[in-house]
């Protein structure tokens, strides 16, 4: 009796210890690397978690400006990720050498992280926006978009309207096509409180593929802009085709 009394204890104690006395096994993360322009593709960058041992080596990785269905593979303590120049675990401390970082949301453990450029001049100061890349959270034959821009956005895809605030995203499954599977695109900003046009054009139904796009606000003209991102094979055999924006 008094040996099992004493098992029982050591195992609420080892349950109830913090995670920093227990070893706690990495948790892996598959993740894929997207620059928003050229300016923010790195042919070499190197990930790195926080909350490993010091001598753990980090993933190196390449920033592309096209999605395929290679991912690299993380296997994390933590949920945040320090993305460098350089392999040596001291980049992290020096922000001339940090890309960006970006901490997961709990239960992705599938994304498509996607590179924005920071401030100009400024190291270190790249956004990340986390895409979950799962088939239940982005399923075939859908369109993830998101406005990145600061003013409210209207798409129409034949008669069905979605809105967009700032920062928001929508996943459109399945959308409606006319004859041929293509889908007539109009968009529209809120702006001086009127919805002024911003682009039109025909969209292809996604099929068995997928589309990301990204609504934002170019800086030198202040136009409103869609860009959408290939999704090539197995994932997607192909990505919509775009017009560019109007005022």
């Amino acid at each position: 009796m008094t040996f099992k009394i004493l098992k029982f204890a050591a195992f609420v104690l080892a349950v109830s210890l913090p995670l920093t006395a227990q070893e706690k096994a990495p948790a892996k993360t598959e993740l894929r690397f997207l620059a928003f322009s050229a300016e923010v593709q790195q042919k070499e960058a190197f990930a790195h978690d926080p909350a490993a041992p010091d001598v753990t080596a980090p993933v190196k990785v390449e920033i592309k400006n096209y999605l395929n269905h290679q991912f690299s593979t993380l296997a994390l303590l933590s949920r945040k990720i320090v993305f460098t120049t350089k392999a040596e675990r001291a980049s992290i401390g020096h922000p001339e050498e940090v890309i960006g970082e970006i901490s997961l949301p709990n239960g992705v453990n599938s994304a498509i992280l996607l590179f924005l450029p920071g401030k100009a001049g400024s190291a270190g100061s790249n956004k990340i926006m986390v895409v979950n890349d799962s088939k239940k959270a982005f399923p075939a034959g859908s369109f993830h978009i998101t406005n990145l821009s600061p003013l409210e956005v209207r798409l129409m895809l034949e008669q069905k309207q979605f809105n967009f605030k700032p920062g928001q995203t929508l996943l459109i499954e399945d959308p409606p096509v006319r004859e041929g599977e293509m889908s007539g695109m109009r968009t529209f900003a809120f702006k001086n409180n009127a919805w002024v046009p911003v682009s039109t054009g025909l969209w292809p139904h996604p099929g068995d593929a997928r589309g990301l796009m990204v609504l934002f606000q170019n800086p030198s003209t202040g136009n409103i802009q869609l860009r959408s991102f290939d999704d090539v094979p197995p994932r997607a055999p192909q990505a919509p085709a775009v017009t560019a924006a109007a005022n």
